[in-house]
């Protein structure tokens, strides 16, 4: 998929968010990790504001060396830990979340793109990763981004990279399609502050639209 020029987009990060990537690719270990979530797909489209860095590996584990490096790298300043489990680390500072986490096995399906020392996830990657997000309590941020990658990526090729990355997850497809045309419980949740504007209501529909458009592939492919 082509990315929408110019590339990187810094005018979707704030100020603080942009000082927290340029110190996360000092980290020693950075390049066990790729930036995903909402700020990794600003940066591809400036579709909207993002301020938290979530960074994943699929082998790499977030252990005490990984921890106690972030603690020391960002120490001139407090870091706020949120949380700090099994393969699992995030903080804060200067107001941005910055988490860690190991996605196993979850894998990275299609090659990154290095960013300024930080390797950065394919759209197609992180729009699977979001597909996995509504089969549980979404939120308007993961609709308004499946709603701008699947305005550039046929959703038939979203789960084509879906079913190598989630293929231990049993009804994967199913549940995704399910949840990509329910939005009743994020609309509970504030909608981001947008670069590019659009309605609420043509993101739902067009998701609603686009969750029956995959149902009925999956319908024509099972009656081949």
């Amino acid at each position: 998929m082509a990315v929408l020029k110019p590339f990187p987009h810094w005018e979707a990060l704030t100020r603080n968010t942009r000082l927290t990537f340029e110190r996360s690719a000092e980290l020693p270990f950075i390049r066990e990790f790729y930036l995903a979530g909402g700020t990794g797909l600003a940066l591809h489209f400036g579709h909207r504001y993002s301020v938290d860095l979530d960074f994943f590996s699929t082998d790499y584990e977030v252990d005490d060396n990984v921890r106690q490096a972030v603690k020391n790298h960002f120490a001139e300043q407090t870091l706020i830990v949120k949380s700090d489990t099994n393969d699992t680390f995030v903080c804060e500072w200067r107001g941005v979340g910055l988490s860690f986490f190991r996605l196993q096995p979850f894998p990275l399906v299609l090659p990154t793109t290095e960013v300024e020392g930080i390797r950065l996830a394919s759209v197609e990657d992180i729009g699977a990763m979001k597909l996995a997000a509504v089969i549980g309590r979404a939120t308007r941020k993961d609709f308004v981004d499946l709603y701008f990658i699947l305005k550039q990526a046929p959703i038939a090729r979203l789960y084509e990279i879906a079913a190598q990355k989630y293929a231990k997850v049993r009804d994967f497809a199913m549940n995704s399609r399910r949840g990509l045309g329910y939005t009743l419980d994020a609309e509970e949740t504030p909608m981001p502050r947008m670069i590019k504007r659009v309605k609420w209501e043509t993101i739902r529909e067009f998701l609603e639209q686009q969750a029956y458009e995959a149902t009925r592939q999956e319908v024509e492919r099972l009656w081949r």
